[in-house]
């Protein structure tokens, strides 16, 4: 009886244990991994939002350098004349000239730095800025000259700004005197950035340190940001974000499951083990043991126990390596959340371009071939306000298993954002993927013949072929570039339908 009760007493110790070393070993390991993607989501956060504020940066350059490479602005600047100056503030310089733009402030200087002409809305206190106002923005910009960012002003007001020098419409006359455009980061404009980001964003302050990029802190089941982003002032803005752990409270539900079923097992089998101890359960439980220690060891969750004879431990076995597979196909599943794009199923932004760059690199290496596509679709934003965003987010499914269809598995394929897509070819030549877009162009056409769709399925696109003279990111700004040539190009074809045309009545 002592025996038994010695044996019962030994096994259930050892089974314990096992089961303890099992459960910390997992348990540790797997919420390390789940932890790691959520740190790994988090800087492609980061990143997205420092491409945004990029991005409204290279907007306003562009809208400033339409405005100061403009004969009509080169002749404003420098005529004598005060009915050609009132003409041109009549045409151009209405009332509402800054609701239009989505600007803050508009400020003509002439090359003494005088003020030709101004316009400006504070927006948080419902009036126009006063002139002391004016002339200490106007003081601050003679350091940023031919320059477009942000600065933080000594009020703490935050603003983004772009001043060019004012020339001709070819851009070979001297320059003569600084365009200025700019617009304040408030409330509103931080919410517009939350809801294209598709995440809450708050302003917690200033930082005198411009060289930290992020802090990111975990506690419990929530992920908290502190994004800086760098600005001409030398000073970050502070921008706070507070996320759930959804991935890694899916973790820690999933191993409290699954190690709870493997507890539950531990005690069936404690009153068994003890009569085979010595011939069939210790040795067994051993290698079992050794084995689990072994995927801990190397985290190769596709290794599994052997599980030989039709007993309980053979069943723990199972459950065990139920629990491996449960474990590997959510690793995977959480792989294809991080890597693909949900809604098309090609990359996401991230992966594609870590793809992209990699092909990037091997031409550079190899002296390969790279053909780089940017591709827009067109007039999706008139779709989802007319029919609706479930018909525009079918026209985004149709135009990708399109280009799909008529590319190579190999063929990098992403979606850089919303109605955006890039492509990387490095075994066709440019001329091969011009002739292939063309191809594409004619099935959209008849697509939406064939469909009987009540829109035009269309896309605009540029294409660049790389070398080693320059950076990938400016390939892909190149090719944006390139995009926005051809749809201002189709936007004056007479066959094309655009805009109000563009819903088929």
């Amino acid at each position: 009886m002592m025996l038994r009760t010695k044996s019962l007493f030994i096994v259930t110790i050892s089974s314990i244990i096992v089961f303890l070393l099992i459960f910390i070993n997992l348990k540790n390991s797997i919420e390390k991994d789940y932890e790691d993607i959520e740190f790994g989501i988090s800087e492609s956060v980061y990143k997205l939002i420092n491409n945004e504020f990029n991005s409204l940066y290279l907007n306003l350059e562009r809208l400033n350098i339409d405005w100061s490479r403009w004969d009509d602005t080169y002749e404003f600047i420098n005529t004598k004349d005060p009915q050609v100056k009132e003409n041109y503030v009549k045409s151009n310089l209405a009332d509402d000239i800054l609701e239009e733009l989505d600007l803050n402030l508009i400020i003509f200087l002439d090359d003494q730095g005088k003020i030709v002409y101004q316009t400006s809305y504070d927006n948080n206190y419902d009036k126009r800025l006063s002139s002391k106002e004016i002339t200490s923005l106007k003081n601050e910009f003679e350091l940023y000259k031919g320059k477009t960012g942000m600065i933080i002003q000594n009020n703490n007001k935050i603003l983004v700004f772009s001043n060019f020098g004012i020339t001709d419409s070819n851009n070979s006359k001297k320059t003569s005197g600084n365009l200025i455009m700019g617009y304040f980061i408030d409330e509103t404009r931080l919410k517009t950035l939350d809801n294209k980001l598709g995440m809450p964003l708050n302003i917690l302050g200033i930082s005198e340190n411009s060289t930290i990029p992020y802090e990111i802190k975990i506690e419990k089941d929530v992920v908290l940001h502190e994004f800086y982003i760098p600005t001409l002032s030398d000073k970050s803005i502070i921008l706070e974000n507070k996320r759930e752990a959804n991935i890694l409270f899916l973790g820690k539900e999933n191993i409290k499951k699954y190690l709870g079923m493997l507890l539950i097992n531990f005690f069936i089998l404690i009153f068994v083990i003890y009569v085979f101890m010595e011939t069939f359960i210790v040795k067994r439980l051993r290698n079992m043991d050794l084995s689990v220690k072994e995927i801990i060891k190397y985290k190769n969750l596709g290794k599994r126990l052997k599980t030989n004879g039709n007993d309980e431990i053979g069943n723990l076995g199972e459950n065990i390596n139920n629990l491996l597979e449960d474990i590997e196909i959510m690793k995977k599943r959480l792989y294809g959340l991080a890597t693909y794009d949900v809604m098309t199923g090609i990359f996401n932004r991230h992966i594609g371009l870590e793809k992209l760059n990699e092909k990037f690199e091997n031409i550079i290496n190899n002296n390969g071939n790279l053909v780089i596509v940017f591709i827009d679709i067109n007039n999706l934003k008139y779709v989802n306000d007319q029919l609706s965003h479930e018909e525009g987010d079918k026209l985004i499914k149709t135009v990708v298993k399109t280009v799909q269809n008529n590319i190579q598995l190999d063929d990098v394929f992403l979606r850089f954002g919303g109605d955006e897509f890039i492509l990387g070819f490095d075994k066709l030549s440019i001329v091969e993927v011009k002739k292939l877009f063309n191809d594409i162009e004619k099935q959209f056409d008849k697509y939406t013949e064939d469909n009987n769709e009540k829109y035009i399925v269309s896309i605009s696109f540029g294409m660049v072929e790389c070398h080693n003279e320059k950076t990938l990111e400016e390939y892909i700004n190149l090719a944006d570039i390139e995009m926005y040539k051809d749809k201002k190009e189709k936007k004056k074809l007479p066959e094309r339908i655009y805009l109000e045309k563009f819903i088929i009545k």
